[in-house]
Parts: C-alpha cells; structure tokens; sequence
C-alpha cells in the first residue's frame, strides 16, 4: 500500500505549501551562508491519515539552489519507519548524519545496507521532527546533501532547531487567533504503517537537543476557508 501511495502523489493543499516555503527558503539561506553546498536540498514532511492508516506524506517541493524542483514529489507518502525520517517519527529526537574522517569510511558503512550506486548517495542527512502537545509528531524537516559532516556540526543544528522552534510559536500563535479566510483543520490520527525501508546505519541521535515543539498544534493542514 505505502508502495504505490509513493507513486501516487495525493494533493496537499496550497495553503499547507505556501505555509513552510518561506521558513525554508529561510533554512536554506541559512545554511547556504558559507557559500554553496553542494546537492543540498531541504523540505517538509507531515503526519497524515489516509482510509484509518498513518504515513508521511511530503508537504512541499524540494527546495535546491535553483528553486524549488516538485519533480512529481508533492505529496508523496511514506511508511513511517522510513530511514532517517522513520528515526525521528519513531523517536521523537533529532536524528543526523554522524562525523566521517572520509567518504570512503562512509561509504564503507553504506554498503551492506544500499546496494545502488553509492556515488550518486548523499553523504549527509538531517531530520528534525516537530512535535504535538502530546509528544506526536507533527512535521519532520528533512534534509540532505553531498558535502561531508555537513550536518555533524553541532553549532549547525542547534541553530536550525532554534529556527523551527520559532516556527512552532509562529503557529501556536495562528492556531490561536487565525487569519479569517485560513485555517488548520485537523487531520485524523491513523494506524502507523510500516515498511521495508529501515535506517543506514551512518546515522545517530541528538537526544540531549530538544526537538521543537508545538504548544497548540495538533496536525497540519492548512487550507483557505470561508470568511
């Protein structure tokens, strides 16, 4: 079922779109700060409900250096023990690429685990999740890229949950006092499903960083109301 509900993108309304793009052209001139990375590209996943069933369901395009590339990959579902994005929905915890000493030692570690060719493979992964008021995951940011230890950078990440946790008061404020003509209408809670697709063993936790947190919401689903 996950399967083909990945090759069969469902819309996500535009209102839910237009609500993270900003936030993550704000990430991606973030970390673009240095200069260019190379392969980076970053976008947002959220908890949905599909027929009684739980999955990941991708928000909005990729955002890259030459824009934001959707490529068929709006609304696309995953099961949600997905690799990395699967580690932080399971755990609530910030999960990232740890440090390497060379690509080589990396792709050593890939090998037993992804069998395609491990140069065209990005090297350093990062997802953040957001939780709910009851520790459920909300949304989770994904991101990945080709420059080494990217992510293993410490100062890095704790800026970019400092970023999201400013997202989450941003919304706890719009869940409160909405604007008239939008809305988050809730999304039911459905029976996680699971694949095949495990975790590359080249990843760990933060636990001692805090994911962000929402104090009001509960789902995301934004869409234009009636006034």
């Amino acid at each position: 079922m996950a399967e083909n509900l990945y090759k069969h993108p469902e819309p996500v309304p535009p209102a839910s779109q237009l609500a993270v793009l900003p936030f993550l052209a704000a990430v991606d001139g973030y970390l673009r700060e240095e200069g260019d990375v190379p392969g980076l590209r970053i976008t947002m996943h959220r908890a949905v409900s599909r027929e009684g069933d739980g999955y990941l369901q991708q928000v909005c395009a990729y955002l890259e250096e030459s824009g934001v590339n959707a490529n068929g990959t709006v609304g696309r579902f995953f099961p949600v023990n997905d690799r990395i994005m699967g580690a932080a929905y399971g755990s609530g915890t910030i999960w990232r690429t740890h440090h390497y000493d060379s690509v080589e030692a990396l792709h050593a570690d890939l090998h037993d685990t992804e069998k395609g060719d491990l140069s065209k493979i990005p090297v350093s992964y990062l997802a953040i999740p957001f939780l709910g008021p009851q520790d459920q995951v909300v949304l989770i940011l994904y991101a990945d890229c080709n420059q080494l230890n990217f992510f293993a950078d410490d100062e890095r990440v704790s800026r970019l949950a400092a970023m999201s946790n400013g997202l989450c008061r941003l919304f706890d404020w719009l869940q409160r006092d909405p604007f008239p003509a939008l809305r988050n209408f809730p999304l039911q809670k459905g029976e996680p499903i699971t694949g095949k697709t495990g975790l590359y063993n080249i990843h760990e936790a933060l636990p001692n960083l805090a994911a962000p947190k929402f104090a009001e919401v509960f789902s995301f689903n934004y869409e234009a109301a009636i006034a």
